[in-house]
């Protein structure tokens, strides 16, 4: 049931809903560009949201390298790649051609800065006082409105093994970069790759 959450007047989903309050949020997703357009491929083929949901979501463009493409929040790879995992994709669509763009863009980012590619939602060299890795979204400058993006350098491997569905020969090739360089453990690929000066200092990037 989408209704606790579906805002009829907007048509669009609130990102929750406080119990103690017994209230919706009063922040929506409303970016095509997102991991929740899942939620709302999946309400509408249940025929639980109006099918005018999915033109309701925003259609935002940038640019980069001559491409067109979708802005997201972040500019993260899980927000542009996580739904395909389960829906499908059709050539000389609006989202099929983002998808291309946003791993140039990736591409491109990682070779600017001198390390493999990828940068996604993720842990990083930050700990709490019972030592948990913290976690948070990183994104790539120029793909996403959230400020700050180019403040923080995380490189997270599965953002690569996400590419594998539309660029699988340069996400091979930047997976066997990252093994090359001792970015694998006992039970695979680490978590993310900490570049960020800030919280690695000289000794180089923190795994």
């Amino acid at each position: 049931e989408y209704d606790l959450l579906y805002d009829s007047s907007r048509r669009l989903l609130a990102i929750g809903y406080n119990v103690s309050e017994r209230r919706r949020d009063a922040s929506f997703y409303d970016l095509l560009a997102s991991e929740a357009r899942l939620a709302s491929f999946v309400g509408i083929a249940q025929g639980r949201l109006e099918q005018e949901h999915w033109f309701a979501l925003g259609r935002l463009l940038t640019t980069s390298n001559g491409q067109q493409m979708l802005l997201s929040w972040s500019g993260s790879m899980f927000e542009y790649l996580m739904p395909l995992l389960v829906m499908p994709t059709y050539e000389n669509t609006l989202l099929d051609q983002t998808y291309k763009a946003v791993i140039d863009r990736q591409i491109e980012y990682g070779r600017q800065r001198g390390i493999p590619w990828g940068v996604s939602e993720s842990g990083y060299n930050t700990t709490d006082a019972q030592l948990n890795y913290q976690y948070r979204a990183f994104g790539v400058p120029g793909l996403g409105f959230k400020r700050g993006l180019a403040d923080d350098l995380v490189v997270a491997p599965y953002a690569t093994a996400m590419a594998l569905m539309v660029a699988p020969k340069p996400a091979c090739a930047n997976l066997q970069r990252m093994a090359t360089k001792g970015f694998e453990g006992k039970y695979g690929f680490y978590e993310a790759i900490d570049y960020t000066p800030e919280r690695c200092g000289t000794d180089g990037p923190r795994v």
